[in-house]
Parts: structure tokens; sequence; C-alpha cells
């Protein structure tokens, strides 16, 4: 088992299935790609696995432990942090504040084993603007805020949803640097992005979605050499 185990995962919409026997296992400490065309489900996965919808059937079971069904401030106590392709945070309240409050709800952990507050906003960039209101903020500090909201919830696992998208190069290069980063602090990373370069350099595994069903597993390079997946997803040449 890995640390993360989606299992048999069903869901339809309307009378619609997104998709069906979905299985993904995470190993501890990976970074993990989600890739796949607009509607294939990832996000979907995402909200499932984090509590916000219910699948029709199947489990998720997080550290050995089946947390089907649970509520999102649940699943954050367990260990699994998110962030959201539009960014979420309390717009009315500073970077710091936002922190305070994701940490309020945070998984229970030695203190020692606890990032600061101050190390948090030191590693998104946030030192400069921790008193801002977040509202007054650009699209990458809002993203920042974002980020360190998840960080403050003492998260085994982050699940990332196009944490790139509306960045510059520049901005893309700091992104994956700091999934490399908490990578080597043993945080478990799955990230759902469209941009390849994204992908390519920073997952160890990627999964591809198409017309509900995982079509594909492997290295970006396995992956990127799949007949399948070049046909449904990328084209010669993506990755």
């Amino acid at each position: 088992m890995g640390i993360l185990d989606i299992e048999n995962l069903k869901i339809s919409f309307g009378g619609n299935t997104i998709f069906s026997d979905i299985n993904i296992s995470i190993k501890e400490n990976e970074v993990y790609g989600l890739i796949g065309t607009n509607g294939a489900g990832k996000t979907t996965i995402f909200n499932i696995v984090s509590g916000i919808l219910k699948a029709d059937s199947g489990r998720i079971i997080f550290n050995n432990k089946d947390i089907t069904g649970l509520k999102p401030y649940q699943v954050a106590k367990e260990g699994i942090g998110r962030c959201f392709q539009t960014v979420l945070p309390f717009k009315s309240m500073t970077p710091y504040e936002n922190i305070k409050v994701a940490r309020a709800h945070a998984r229970k952990v030695p203190k020692e084993e606890e990032m600061s507050i101050e190390e948090i906003l030191k590693m998104t960039n946030l030192e400069s603007k921790r008193d801002v209101l977040t509202s007054q903020l650009t699209l990458p500090d809002k993203k920042n805020v974002e980020i360190a909201r998840a960080l403050a919830t003492n998260p085994k696992l982050i699940l990332f949803d196009e944490m790139a998208s509306g960045l510059s190069g520049e901005e893309i290069v700091d992104r994956m640097n700091l999934i490399r980063e908490l990578s080597k602090r043993g945080i478990t990373i799955v990230v759902v992005e469209h941009i390849m370069l994204f992908i390519k350099q920073i997952c160890d595994r990627v999964g591809v979605l198409h017309a509900g069903s995982l079509i594909a597993e492997g290295t970006p390079e396995e992956v990127g050499q799949d007949e399948k997946v070049i046909d449904a997803y990328l084209g010669k040449g993506s990755l």
C-alpha cells in the first residue's frame, strides 16, 4: 500500500459517468503528476480525496486509514493539504492571519516537527507581505497564500491543482523549487498540471486520465512515449 490509495473510484453527474474503476497508489514522499484533457476528472479526484465530493463507490485509504466520506476539515486533520486552481484564501485577512486560521485546524504533531509560521512565510516569499490584505496581493502572491495555508495544516501530503497556471516562467521555476524542497522535507506531493515541462521536471511518476479511465502510468519518460497517451492527450513531441 502507498500513503494514499484510491481504490475502484466511480462518480457520475446527472447520469453521466465521469470515471469508473480508478485505482491509483501514491508512494510516500514521491511527487506524482496527474494529467489529462479538460473534463477527464482530475480535479474531481482531488475533490473526492479532500472530502468536497462523495464518490458513488470506491474507497480512499490514507496512511493506512479509510477516510472515505470524511468532511474536508477532518481530511485536513488527517494530514492532507489542498491548494485550489482558483485561489480561495480569506481576502479580508492578511497572509499571516490566513496562516493562523489554517494552523488552528491543523493535524496535531509534536512541536518540534511543526513548521513555524515565520518559516512558512519565508518559504512562500510572503515575509514582506505578511501584514498586507490578501485582496491587495497579486495572483502569484495569492497562490503563495494558498500554499502557505496548506503548509500550516502540518500535511503529510499536499494536493496541488494547477499551481503554475497564470504564472511567468520565473514564477513557475520558483514553484518547481518549492515542490522539490517540500519533497526533501518528507511531504508527499500530488499535482494536477497542464504545463508538461513542469510535470517532466518534478514528477517521479505520472498518471494519465482519459475518457473515464486511467490509460497509462509510469515515469514521465515512459508516459511520454506511450502511444495511447500521445494519441489521446500529448501529441508528438510534447513530453
